[in-house]
């Protein structure tokens, strides 16, 4: 049965929260605070195992994956870092990032690693893929 959000928002309004002497903490200040806190945590982590959370990570995935790759790093023939949205690497290589990197054009990004050494293949120079085949590529070696 797949629960709608209007059922989890009802469902969250009459959660019996969880105490913390049912987890056997002995609180002294702060106990209805912690105790609101955890009972909306529990709902959450309900409400994510369910059907309909389920489906709304995936949808999140999917949406993630579907970010075109605006620049690829290689070191040789392996993928050692790319740009989609943000800057994902694998090694050290993210250490060359200079701290201005979210300001700088993808062309003047393309240089600073190039200067070093890397291969560089950006979407202007017909690279094609997007964040979920890029995080295969560089997760596979």
């Amino acid at each position: 049965q797949t629960a709608t959000q209007a059922d989890f928002r009802l469902k969250l309004a009459n959660a019996r929260p969880v105490t913390p002497e049912e987890l056997g903490i002995e609180l002294t200040k702060g106990s209805g605070e912690f105790t609101a806190i955890l009972a909306r945590s529990n709902a959450e982590a309900a409400w994510m195992e369910s059907a309909e959370g389920k489906a709304w990570q995936a949808e999140q995935l999917a949406k993630q994956n579907a970010i075109p790759v605006e620049l690829a790093v290689y070191k040789g023939d392996k993928m050692v870092g790319f740009m989609a949205g943000g800057f994902a690497a694998r090694d050290s290589i993210a250490g060359f990032l200079p701290r201005n990197w979210e300001n700088m054009s993808i062309d003047d990004l393309s240089q600073v690693f190039r200067s070093r050494g890397f291969k560089v293949v950006t979407a202007k120079e017909g690279l094609s893929m997007n964040q979920g085949q890029a995080d295969i590529i560089i997760n596979r070696f």
